[in-house]
């Protein structure tokens, strides 16, 4: 099974380990329990009480459902759909079912509970209908929400492939470009130029993952900076500080060798004198931040960002797909410096 497939099914069942979702069980167990408590009153009235009732059942009941979810999380999370469908509804209604045997029968013998007023096969009669339209109808939902999520996931993997294969080209182009300069000033180191860029795309294009180690992505982009500093010579200066940045954590490939190329292209390359390219990187409380400079002149200071634009757009947009809401990317010029700030988090594994 490969890794697309298991993401698509572990989204069937909310995962109830985390407080986030038993917080929301609650409140749903609790307007149930109201909606019950009212539809008890209308006939018999008392609301308080038979709220306070409906609401310990019920709450019982949920944490208990909650608690085996939980606990076979991980065996869940590789079954199908249906299985799952199953699982949870034999879990809701005999949880109900033991429930309603604890308090009319166990606890009232233990005088920790009052006898119920109705025979007790009415209690259970009435119990395992209402149980079975509730866990019919969640189940409803969380299929309706299963489909809903692996459409967006479908659509989401869609618009990141368009984005992945957009910058490919453009990274060839551009280092195809770099070399061609060099073909008839130095042949020989064109040619060794050449087989070094086949070799990282050979291996760039083997690997259909998403998110790839940092030590890969520092490989290609540094590679694309050996091309570029034998091109410029001395009007490029490198000053690399990332030795604080893990190897292992991921990030999507081909992020940062744009934001690089725009550096050198826009603002090194444009500039009479060259400059030198700041590219440093650090890690705090497991978020990293990577941070490029390159000086730009007053007069290119406006081009400069415009035709930063596409690059910086595209990444932004990839990082966003591949950590929604855990990344960023931020721009900005002063003092004749551009930089760019990303910043994402230190993930080891693709979730």
């Amino acid at each position: 099974m490969d890794n697309r497939a298991l993401n698509n099914r572990q989204y069937f069942l909310p995962d109830t380990c985390r407080a986030k979702n038993v917080l929301y069980l609650t409140l749903i167990a609790q307007l149930l329990a109201i909606i019950l408590a009212l539809n008890t009153t209308f006939l018999v009235g008392d609301f308080w009480s038979a709220l306070s009732l409906s609401s310990l059942f019920i709450l019982w009941v949920a944490y208990t459902c909650a608690a085996i979810f939980c606990a076979f999380k991980q065996q869940i999370n590789q079954w199908r759909p249906i299985k799952i469908s199953i699982f949870v509804f034999f879990s809701i209604n005999v949880a109900t079912v033991l429930i309603t045997w604890l308090v009319t029968h166990l606890l009232p013998q233990l005088e920790l509970f009052s006898l119920p007023t109705q025979g007790h096969l009415n209690v259970y009669i009435k119990n395992i209908g209402i149980s079975i339209i509730v866990s019919t109808v969640l189940l409803r939902f969380l299929y309706i929400q299963f489909e809903w999520e692996k459409q967006t996931r479908a659509e989401a993997e869609a618009r990141l492939d368009a984005l992945q294969a957009r910058i490919r080209p453009h990274f060839l182009f551009n280092s195809l470009n770099t070399i061609a300069s060099l073909t008839r000033i130095n042949p020989p180191l064109a040619e060794s130029l050449t087989e070094d860029l086949a070799e990282l795309f050979r291996a760039n294009m083997q690997t259909s993952k998403r998110l790839v180690p940092f030590k890969q992505e520092f490989a290609l982009f540094q590679q694309y900076l050996n091309i570029e500093k034998t091109r410029l010579a001395e009007r490029l200066t490198i000053d690399l500080d990332l030795s604080s940045v893990p190897d292992d954590a991921l990030i999507p490939p081909l992020s940062i060798q744009p934001l690089i190329e725009n550096a050198v292209y826009h603002g090194i390359e444009a500039s009479e004198l060259g400059g030198t390219l700041h590219i440093s990187g650090r890690i705090e409380k497991d978020k990293i931040t990577l941070l490029i400079k390159n000086p730009i002149s007053d007069q290119l200071h406006v081009s400069a960002r415009t035709g930063n634009n596409m690059a910086i757009d595209n990444t932004r947009l990839r990082m966003q797909s591949c950590f929604p809401e855990q990344s960023s990317l931020l721009i900005s010029a002063s003092d004749n410096v551009f930089q760019a700030q990303l910043s994402f988090p230190y993930q080891t594994s693709q979730a």
